[in-house]
């Protein structure tokens, strides 16, 4: 790997778990990321003139798109709702490191792409047991109710709207490289117009909602240079990995680096947010970390 792929995909590491950490100080909320998410997609919409007209794309693009935005609004409510409840130094391992065992086999399921061998499963094996581990920071917390609590349910949604607009979002990929699209240009429309897709499914839920409606007052109060920064830093952690991507000849050294954001992301919960550690969290973010690797290798 290139020393600038290497510097896009460590700037990208830092910048998911930077934003998720942000998120949690800042009150987090459905209305609060998709908000962010929107107005940093707003902020890029020039990126939409590269490639192709948006009119040469067909139709069956437009419904990915659709169900591709309601997948990362269910992603980023229950990233929101779990952190309201709970840790980042343990939710975000969790969300962040269940869909790359949950996407293979749901491909294989529904695509049949392919047959997942020995060491997948160890690696696989691995990320659950870490996961098992990170939120056992007392003795007392070895008990099944530790488990089954409201954060843990909301990661557990989170994962699966990761799972979703992972694989839809190959789909429609897909179809825009049909249409003309490089994988660049791809990438960066399809980053943008996710984002506003996003937010247009987020709307009538925002409204629907007595608890997100009244949390809205304090996203003014936070103000609109806040949710920029936020929002330009969860689209443009994308567009830097299919940048590094398209620099690299080897795509699972680009897989494999990304999942360094765990364990920034744990330790950015615990000495920014000043979140307790333990030995429990320590060794369930390092065997998650080993799992990931040999998943993605």
């Amino acid at each position: 790997m290139s020393p600038a792929a290497l510097a896009l995909v460590l700037v990208s590491v830092c910048m998911h778990a930077g934003w998720n950490v942000l998120g949690k100080r800042n009150t987090p909320s459905l209305g609060a990321f998709v908000l962010a998410y929107g107005a940093g997609g707003v902020v890029m919409l020039p990126l939409v003139v590269l490639g192709p007209s948006l009119l040469a794309l067909p139709g069956a693009f437009w419904g990915w798109l659709a169900l591709s935005g309601l997948c990362q609004m269910l992603y980023m409510g229950g990233l929101a709702w779990a952190y309201a409840r709970g840790e980042v130094s343990v939710l975000y391992p969790i969300a962040r490191a269940l869909p790359v065992v949950l996407v293979p086999l749901v491909s294989i399921a529904l695509l049949g792409s392919r047959v997942l061998d020995a060491w997948d499963g160890l690696g696989m094996a691995l990320v659950v047991l870490g996961a098992l581990c990170l939120p056992l920071s007392h003795p007392e917390a070895r008990r099944v109710s530790t488990y089954v609590t409201p954060a843990m349910g909301f990661a557990l949604l989170a994962a699966a709207g990761t799972v979703g607009y992972s694989l839809i979002d190959k789909q429609a990929l897909g179809l825009m490289q049909s249409a003309g699209h490089s994988g660049l240009t791809a990438g960066a429309v399809f980053m943008v117009l996710q984002a506003v897709m996003t937010l247009t499914w987020a709307v009538p839920l925002l409204a629907l909602l007595p608890a997100e409606r009244r949390r809205l007052p304090v996203l003014r109060q936070q103000g609109l240079p806040v949710l920029v920064t936020t929002g330009l830093m969860m689209t443009c952690t994308y567009g830097l990995v299919l940048m590094a991507m398209a620099m690299t000849d080897e795509v699972s050294y680009v897989v494999a680096l990304r999942q360094l954001s765990i364990p920034v992301g744990v330790l950015m919960g615990v000495l920014w947010l000043k979140e307790p550690t333990s030995t429990a969290k320590t060794l369930g973010t390092l065997v998650m970390l080993a799992g990931l690797v040999m998943v993605a290798l």
